[in-house]
């Protein structure tokens, strides 16, 4: 064996570390597994910080006469005058002498047309009557020559001085010249009654407030020219709308199977929407004879006993209707104890409690219960008016210091 052998041979045991390295390949399913679980991993724990769901409640201050109400209907206020003032011919508006807001009395000018051609007419009429008198004087002079001129022609006659003919012929005439008369009067008359029409079409170019009111809206203005009528909503003559405050009353709508629990003279009370604070005693003046097909709802109409200060048209409000009427006391519901659910009141080893909401995190406040009212309880010792608290709370999910989501209307 040479010596080119061995190292040969040598050479062949040396390791080449310039050579890439084969690496073992994973399988892919275990790859996929991997990340499977990572993924449900992050769902659980997302799952686990998710805020549950609770509906609320607003803890209230009770209304008077709770305990006597019958049912409850919503409405707007509305007057039993309310107009819209328009004029009684065409013309045009020369100015309106109200504003808005503003008090008028009965017979109170509005607005004035412009009456230049009915001051025309009018004049046209005053000649007319002046013609028609003295055509009438004229007549009457004619008649009385003509009643002389036949008494001498009868006594003629009789005497035998002119023929029986020439007699008739003056009777005849007597006659014709009484009916010029008749008719001269008559003319006359007709000439008063176009005198009388005239001043009628000038006096209704100024405008008048039919009834005591205030304006509540303005209609037009100077230049506008009117018509004779008035539409709800499309002014086509209206100059402003007047509303008697002083004849404010409810429109409330009854559905249609509560009207036979609705009497006429039935007690109420009224809430104002724009003046919350206070009750204002009503009685049902009428139930309008018709019914609201699309809404199944007929109209009850409620009048205050006495207009409250500060009420308008269209406020919107709500009617309780009462078994029996209730003493001045009873109409102030300050100073009870403001009522929640029923279902609210958690009863645990600690006692009695509400969770109550705030800023979308929960707090857990003890509470004193009065007595039951309905599914209501009152509150001696809690949470004041206004405040959110669950209804019918699951204790196992929740905790104090826990973030909810408030269940909306339409979840």
């Amino acid at each position: 064996m040479t010596d080119a052998q061995p190292q040969s041979a040598l050479s062949a045991l040396h390791i080449d570390r310039s050579a890439p390295m084969k690496r073992r390949r994973r399988p892919r399913w275990l790859l996929a597994a991997a990340l499977l679980a990572a993924v449900l991993v992050l769902v659980v724990a997302s799952a686990a910080r998710r805020a549950p769901t609770v509906r609320v409640a607003e803890v209230r201050e009770p209304l008077p006469g709770e305990q006597q109400t019958e049912l409850s209907a919503s409405g707007y206020v509305d007057s039993r005058r309310r107009s819209v003032i328009a004029p009684m011919i065409a013309g045009q508006l020369v100015k309106v002498d109200v504003e808005e807001g503003e008090a008028v009395r009965q017979g109170q000018v509005i607005a004035r047309l412009d009456d230049r051609d009915a001051r025309v007419v009018l004049e046209r009429a005053e000649a007319s009557v002046q013609a028609s008198e003295a055509q009438l004087a004229a007549s009457e002079a004619q008649a009385l020559n003509a009643e002389r001129t036949t008494r001498r022609t009868r006594n003629l006659a009789r005497q035998g001085v002119i023929p029986h003919a020439q007699l008739l012929d003056v009777e005849t005439a007597g006659r014709a010249t009484r009916e010029s008369l008749h008719l001269a009067q008559a003319q006359l008359a007709v000439a008063h009654r176009a005198r009388e029409a005239a001043r009628l079409q000038l006096s209704h170019t100024v405008v008048r407030a039919p009834f005591d009111g205030t304006v509540s809206k303005k209609l037009a203005n100077e230049g506008a020219v009117l018509a004779p009528a008035a539409l709800t909503g499309t002014n086509l003559g209206g100059i402003v709308e007047l509303v008697d405050l002083h004849a404010l009353e409810v429109e409330a709508e009854v559905s249609e199977e509560q009207l036979s629990r609705i009497r006429i003279g039935q007690p109420a009370l009224i809430f104002l929407d724009a003046l919350p604070e206070r009750a204002f005693p009503g009685q049902v003046a009428t139930v309008r004879p018709a019914i609201d097909r699309s809404k199944a709802t007929a109209t009850v109409l409620v009048r205050f006993q006495s207009v409250p200060q500060g009420a308008l048209p269209d406020m919107g409000s709500k009617v309780s209707f009462l078994r029996q009427p209730l003493p001045p006391e009873a109409l102030d519901a300050r100073g009870q104890p403001p009522r929640v659910p029923a279902s609210a009141v958690v009863r645990d080893k600690e006692g009695d409690a509400v969770w109550r909401v705030e800023d979308g995190r929960l707090a857990r406040q003890p509470v004193r219960v009065g007595e039951r009212v309905g599914d209501e309880v009152s509150l001696t010792q809690g949470p004041g008016a206004g405040t959110q608290v669950v209804v019918a709370p699951d204790p196992k999910r929740l905790r104090d210091g826990q973030r909810v989501k408030v269940e909306t209307g339409g979840g």
